[in-house]
């Protein structure tokens, strides 16, 4: 019997963030499955997931496996212990040579591929490793898998020596698994949960556990799944794992390395010997740091300072001490320092207890220092400080500015906020009204931001009210520049001219970051009233942005060049992949590139771009991603996951997104929670929830585009499945007289393509309700429309539905093998696995082959006015290739064979690419018949 392949301390999750990992494995194994021998060696320290990750690829590749496990034995040695089960089951005993297993591998691999894992391999006695050198050597034609796990940093002279063998073998690997980063973290937090992850738990949980897969297993699996913070008892368990090593040095190493852990910050050595004495050690320091490297307890990191390797074991040695030892060690640390780094001062004063000292040194050290999150939490610890100091109240406010100022520039929407009402306690609309009143614009612009108010017209009246007696000022212009915004959203004309005068004001303020978010609204103005110049004012915005370094004004000219342009989704994905890329070049904080990947990713997903839009993701939730970045990475998520049937992760990212963000609110990405509600309801199976939530969302945002189709799909799916659908057709007549067309947003550009396609789609799925004799033409045509404006998802649904009206008709069931099998590509290629279940169970009861091989290209015939490019672009087609297939087979762009058929259907009289096909192929058999003396 085959022995059960483990799956390490971790399961399914520890693949969280292993995606190119896991494929290196599993081509590993393919390599045996394909008749060819090799091997990987697979290296990481403890816990960061080897086992399980070999585990599930041999359980995912369905290969046969021997695993074999080394122990750490200290007392004994038994020699090819972790092989001895492979060779009982072999029937070769326990007492063998490394040719007879050889020879059974050889015999073994004959019939079948298999894979031979050995884990833990640092612990094997030197015969294993003979027998494993001599296998790895041997026949290259045999389907076989050697893996090895290994752990980092305790390789002793013998295996050192093994390994350096192993590696000049020319069919040997070595993958090298490092800790998880922020998102693989979140990803690992997200399975054991069983639900996206809060980011403040995430960032909690990735800064103590460094991304080590099992510590992060222990600290998150008992948590309540919508835990914001981790509680302050860490798990026993954890403990146990964490400090095992440490307790197994000597106690030098162990004080000094406590040392360390009260000090809180990585230390060079010439830094430890120096304050060491202060703290009552008078050991030397080299031994004890030597000997906590060498058992994996500290690491030194490329500036060569030492720091733990497991940050928890700082926390835990620090949190051991009574609180008077710990007040007591911070106050000789502060000591010792003297006049040293005002960061660390800042920190030992608070820790000992000494307030004035504490408040003073985080002033100083805020002064100094140049990252913004630092300095921030420098000032909200000498704000802590304040009333315990009693510093006058004008320095009160002087500190709630710099906070202000810091946590805008590190991108903290929520403690940039709570400072500005701190502010605005602070400031009298008496005797400082514009001070005041801009303190009151940045609250409302952050609130709304945040998803904390909606829209709200009134509000902003009132602040260009309290700026009115000051006509010339900037606070009046912007105040204008928010009220036009605000009307625009809303779709009152009174926008379009205020937009003008605020451009007006903002032009005489003088000031260019005010003139900047004039001609970001005078781009809505101008593309709700279609006036020219439009992409011209967004350019000269985001060059205006761009020179002053601000980060959230180049966002707003990425949104605004975006809905300036009648271009495709993919090119709108190159507007925000640029704007990223400015803000990294320009040192922007996480939050605004995050909002950048995010919306990319979301453009790069319509597009059918799969790949590309997990990478932008990975890069968008790969720190800090703030509310608007998160939100807009979790609707993407619950998109790509819906249409590829993840249901319950879909639902898990929906309902993230509306606990970051206040979807009942206003504010841009509201805009797309109803349309992915309802989409991730149809996605279901659930088409009576999709359509009122489409409803909902038509009524109150009619100019989402994929609204109406997503609204009449559940209306004709709802009455295919109902025994009267008479309620639903009156329904459906109803819907369709109040919504007949597809509506595109007043303050952007939409592409007549996509429009056109949507408007089909919804057409299409009235008349499937309806039985309509005009659906299957409907469907052609909304196919066909959906390729022409590069929306792969909705044309693979479209031709999925052409091929089910097809075959209800017996004159036109010879097109529906074409369109299952673009469908069936389209659907693979997408990952869309519903729809490739539905794609195989018509194409099963229809008898049709979806993957037949590929057909010959010959000659097409004589078509009367074909060109001689035409018509090899026509012998491609009758294949039943695509465009892309075609311009790659013939070396020419996707455009120019679009071209090149559409002038063959001109020069032809039929209306579409299955009409032209079907011709050539009716002429082709009349002139076989011709020669053959049947006329």
């Amino acid at each position: 019997m085959k022995p059960p392949v483990p799956r390490g301390k971790l399961g399914l999750v520890a693949l969280a963030g292993r995606a190119d990992e896991s494929a290196a494995v599993l081509a590993h194994l393919g390599e045996a499955a394909a008749g060819h021998a090799s091997t990987l060696l697979v290296r990481g320290e403890p816990g960061v997931g080897k086992t399980s990750l070999v585990g599930e690829a041999c359980q995912d590749a369905r290969v046969e496996t021997i695993w074999a496990s080394c122990l750490p034995l200290t007392s004994m040695t038994t020699p090819l212990l972790p092989l001895r089960g492979a060779l009982r089951r072999a029937g070769l005993g326990d007492d063998v040579t490394l040719v007879a297993f050889d020879s059974w591998l050889d015999r073994a691999t004959a019939d079948r591929p298999l894979a031979l894992v050995v884990d833990d391999l640092q612990w094997a006695d030197q015969s294993t490793l003979d027998v494993l050198l001599y296998v790895i050597a041997g026949r290259a034609d045999r389907g076989l898998a050697v893996t090895a796990t290994i752990r980092a940093g305790a390789e002793g002279d013998r295996l050192s020596g093994w390994l350096a063998d192993v590696q000049r073998l020319p069919r040997a690997r070595e993958l090298v698994l490092d800790r998880l980063d922020r998102a693989g973290t979140g990803e690992q937090i997200a399975g054991l949960l069983g639900r996206p992850a809060d980011e403040g738990l995430v960032d909690e949980v990735f800064a103590r556990t460094a991304g080590n897969p099992y510590l992060t297993s222990l600290l998150v699996r008992d948590l309540d799944p919508h835990a914001t913070a981790l509680p302050a008892a860490r798990p026993a368990r954890l403990r146990d794992a964490v400090i095992r090593p440490w307790r197994e040095m000597s106690a030098p190493a162990r004080e000094l390395t406590r040392i360390l852990a009260v000090g809180g910050h990585p230390q060079h050595y010439e830094g430890l010997a120096r304050i060491t004495p202060a703290l009552g050690f008078d050991e030397p320091v080299l031994p004890g740091l030597r000997e906590a490297v060498e058992v994996g307890v500290l690491r030194a990191d490329g500036d060569e300072r030492y720091w733990f390797t497991h940050p928890l074991l700082a926390e835990i040695l620090d949190g051991d001490l009574l609180p008077e030892q710990r007040r007591q060690m911070h106050a000789r640390y502060a000591a010792a320092l003297g006049d040293g780094d005002p960061t660390q001062l800042a920190d030992h004063y608070d820790r000992a207890g000494m307030a004035e000292p504490a408040f003073r040194w985080a002033v100083r050290a805020a002064e100094v220092t140049a990252g913004a999150p630092e300095r921030l939490r420098l000032l909200r610890r000498a704000l802590a400080l304040w009333p315990v100091v009693g510093e006058p109240r004008a320095s009160r406010i002087d500190l709630w500015e710099r906070a202000q100022a810091a946590s805008r520039e590190a991108g903290f929407g929520p403690d940039e906020l709570e400072a500005v009402e701190a502010l605005i306690g602070l400031v009298s609309p008496d005797r400082e009204p514009l001070w005041h009143a801009r303190l009151v614009h940045r609250r409302r612009a952050m609130r709304e931001g945040l998803g904390l108010d909606g829209p709200d017209v009134a509000a902003w009246r009132a602040v260009v009210a309290l700026t009115a007696p000051y006509p010339d000022s900037v606070e009046h212009a912007r105040s204008m520049i928010e009220l036009a915004d605000q009307l625009l959203s809303m779709e009152d004309p009174e926008g379009v001219a205020l937009a003008a005068t605020a451009f007006e004001l903002a032009e005489a303020s003088g000031d260019d970051e005010t003139l900047a978010e004039a001609l970001v609204v005078r781009v809505y103005a101008g593309t709700s009233t279609r006036r020219p110049g439009a992409e011209e004012d967004a350019e000269r915005a985001w060059r205006i942005a761009a020179s002053l370094r601000h980060f959230g004004l180049i966002r707003l000219a990425a949104y605004a060049s975006a809905n300036a342009r009648a271009v495709s989704r993919r090119e709108i994905a190159g507007i925000y992949h640029r704007a990223a890329e400015d803000l990294v070049a320009l040192g922007a904080p996480h939050s605004h590139v995050a909002e950048m990947c995010a919306w990319e990713a979301r453009c790069l997903l319509l597009t059918g771009d799969g790949a590309a839009c997990r990478q932008r993701l990975r890069v968008a939730l790969g720190a800090r991603p703030g509310a608007r970045g998160d939100v807009v990475a979790r609707l993407t998520a619950a998109t790509l996951a819906a249409l590829q049937g993840r249901t319950a992760e879909a639902e898990g990212h929906l309902a993230r997104a509306e606990e970051i963000f206040g979807a009942d609110r206003g504010g841009v990405q509201n805009v797309y929670f109803d349309e992915i509600r309802a989409l991730v309801a149809l996605e279901a199976g659930d088409p009576d929830r999709a359509f009122a939530i489409a409803l909902h969302g038509l009524e109150c945002m009619p100019y989402v585009e994929e609204m109406l189709p997503i609204a009449t799909r559940a209306l004709a799916d709802q009455a295919e499945a109902a025994e009267d659908p008479v309620p639903i057709l009156a329904r459906l007549t109803d819907f369709r007289r109040r919504y007949p067309s597809v509506v595109a947003d007043l303050n952007a550009t939409s592409a007549e393509a996509t429009l056109r396609a949507f408007q089909l789609r919804a057409d299409a799925e009235t008349a499937r309700a309806n039985r309509d004799p005009a659906e299957l033409p409907l469907w052609r045509a909304a196919a066909d429309a959906c390729h022409e404006a590069e929306v792969p998802w909705d044309e693979a649904y479209g031709r999925w539905r052409l091929a089910q009206a097809t075959l209800r008709d017996r004159s036109t069931h010879r097109e529906a093998p074409e369109a299952l099998r673009r469908a069936y590509k389209l659907a693979v290629d997408l990952g869309a696995r519903r729809l490739i279940t539905e794609l195989e169970q018509l194409a099963r009861s229809a008898r049709v082959d979806l993957t037949p091989a590929e057909r010959p290209v010959v000659p097409p015939p004589e078509l009367p006015g074909l060109t001689r490019r035409e018509r090899e672009v026509l012998a491609h087609l009758m294949t039943g290739r695509t465009n892309a297939e075609i311009a790659k087979a013939l070396v020419l762009s996707e455009k120019t064979i679009g071209v090149h058929i559409s002038n063959m259907l001109r020069k032809t009289g039929t209306t579409n690419r299955v009409q032209l096909a079907e011709l050539a192929r009716r002429s082709r058999g009349r002139k076989s018949e011709e020669e053959n003396g049947d006329f």
